[in-house]
């Protein structure tokens, strides 16, 4: 389908939509969504920009219902995970509490190679 034919789709939808869910006359229709489309307003446009909303949030509730499962089935899986980690990250924790920048018999900025050449 081309974005030409999925434009003229679209708005035969809304058309249909808008002459069954707020009883315009299909010449009402047409008109309206032919106003929104170039960007014109009109005495239903509103009525074309709350068809269109409508029409996503129904194509979009059965995604959204499959998330929301996804995500209650995942949920003993990250808990799980979650606590392996933090075992984890105890068990690689320094047993004295001295960190590696505690222990260092120079100061952090100085190079164990010692200082950079000179030009001569």
């Amino acid at each position: 389908m081309t974005p030409e034919q999925a434009r003229a789709h679209a708005a035969l939808i809304l058309i249909q939509r808008l002459v069954r869910n707020h009883g315009l006359t299909a010449e009402e229709a047409v008109t309206a969504v032919a106003q929104r489309r170039r960007r014109e307003d009109g005495p239903h446009t509103d009525l074309v920009i709350a068809e269109a909303h409508a029409v996503v949030a129904e194509a979009a509730a059965p995604v959204m219902a499959l998330m929301k499962k996804m995500a209650e089935a995942m949920q003993p899986m990250m808990a799980a995970a979650s606590a392996a980690m933090a075992e984890l990250a105890r068990a690689f924790k320094p047993a004295t509490g001295k960190t590696a920048a505690a222990r260092r018999d120079r100061p952090a900025w100085a190079s164990p190679y010692g200082p950079p050449p000179r030009r001569r």
